[in-house]
Order: C-alpha cells, then structure tokens, then sequence
C-alpha cells in the first residue's frame, strides 16, 4: 500500500480521466490520489515498480470509487509510448489530462559525469515529454497537458545536476512550443517545483537539507499534496495556456 498521507474530499468532475507518466509511487502517485479525488478516472503508468502500481490502483478504487487502470510503459522509448496510447484508445477511449511526471536523477561531480549517465537522464526527463505530447492527439481532442519541470531551469543550482537542470530547461522549451501548436484545443503548461518533502528528500543529509530550508522564505520544503493542487488548479483552469507556474515556497536566491 502506498504511504499517502491526506485524505482528499472528492469533488465532481463528471468522470474526466488523467493519465499520469511515472506515478506508481511519489509525487505521480499524490497525482493520481489528488485527481481521484475530484472523481476523475486515472491512469496509472509505471515502468518497473508493478507491485506499487496495482497497490495504488486497489487504493483508489476503494477510497475513491473511481476507475483506475494500470499500464507498464518506457516512456521514453518511443514504440511504447505509441503502443500505451493505442491501447488506451481501444481500452478507455480518449483522455482528459496528461501530466508528464516520469522523470530520473543521477547527480554526480562534473569530473564523473559520463556521456552516457548525461543521455540517460535526457531521455528520461525530456525524450520522454516530447513523446508523450506528440503522440498524445491519439487519444486527446480536447484536454490539457501539464509537464513536470524544475525549479533548477532559473539558475542552474548544482553542477552534479547538470543534466537534470538541462532536461527540465528543455521540458519548458517544449512546454511553450506545444502550447502554441496545440491551441485553442489542448492547453500545455508547466510546474516548476523547488525542493519536495519526499522518501528520497527525507534521507539526504541534515546539514545539507537545513542548508536548502534556509533558503526558502516559508522555512520548509513543499508537500507532495501541494505540488498536485498546483497541477490540479492548471488542468482545471480553462484560460491558463502556455504558462510555468513556479512552486518554491519563495527561494530567496532566484
């Protein structure tokens, strides 16, 4: 069972359905609850994590009592991407929202970084969006995409994380391209988040953590659940288009 900590209300969305790239656990997972919640049907993808995907589809479906399929796919590998959304089509029908969440990191001093780790995290981070947002018009004739970037992309903040800071640079690129090729009927924005209090945060070292809150003009890091109201609040907001919406909790250094 994942370790989701809110309990959402639900609201009414007359059984919209999102897709969410990377969400059988994590923020994609807080994805899925929070939409869920508000009575969309979900889409559940994950790549090799199966156990924690049928967890959280047993999870919604009994807290949420809404659909919530599960479906395996290397989004960046663009023969499956196609093939997810083939058998969405046939399966489902067409979807509502897409948000584009699979993602890696692999930090590494500048002097260890290799061509091939820099590539990897490429293809995951940004490969992977530019595959799912052209592809997506097989199931999509009306709806919105939100891309997950970073905070990363307004400094450059760390040297280790070089080529996550270029994949996230290149997820807003495309952000705004798509945003202006897909309107009037599909929106494309983007969240930008700083740091989020996750398994993976909650274990990085003390000094360096506190470091990092003291940055930030809240005094904390976000919350999952926030960053999927943030999601949330750009696919329901009609008028919002072509727009990077920042979620730092104010860093004092950008």
């Amino acid at each position: 069972m994942p370790k989701i900590s809110v309990i959402y209300k639900r609201g009414e969305e007359n059984m919209k359905t999102v897709l969410v790239t990377g969400s059988s656990r994590g923020l994609g997972a807080s994805v899925i609850e929070y939409f869920a919640s508000k009575g969309y049907n979900t889409i559940i993808n994950y790549h090799s994590s199966k156990r924690c995907a049928e967890d959280l589809k047993e999870y919604i479906e009994n807290t949420y009592k809404v659909k919530a399929y599960v479906y395996k796919c290397d989004v960046s590998k663009e023969d499956e991407v196609k093939g997810l959304f083939n058998k969405i089509k046939n399966d489902i029908g067409n979807i509502d929202c897409l948000v584009n969440n699979a993602g890696i990191s692999k930090d590494n001093s500048l002097e260890n970084k290799t061509s091939k780790e820099f590539m990897e995290v490429i293809e995951n981070n940004l490969l992977s969006t530019f595959l799912t947002c052209k592809y997506v018009k097989l199931i999509m004739d009306k709806g919105s995409i939100i891309n997950v970037a970073s905070n990363n992309i307004y400094s450059g903040s760390y040297i280790e994380s070089i080529d996550y800071d270029a994949s996230k640079a290149g997820v807003v690129s495309l952000t705004h391209n798509f945003a202006k090729n897909y309107a009037p009927n599909i929106r494309v924005n983007s969240v930008a988040p700083g740091w989020i209090d996750t398994d993976m945060t909650s274990n990085i070292d003390s000094t360096f953590k506190n470091e990092e809150i003291s940055k930030i003009l809240l005094g904390r890091f976000a919350s999952k659940e926030e960053i999927a109201d943030a999601i949330y609040f750009l696919a329901s907001n009609s008028y919002i288009n072509n727009t990077i919406l920042k979620i730092d909790g104010g860093l004092k250094w950008i």
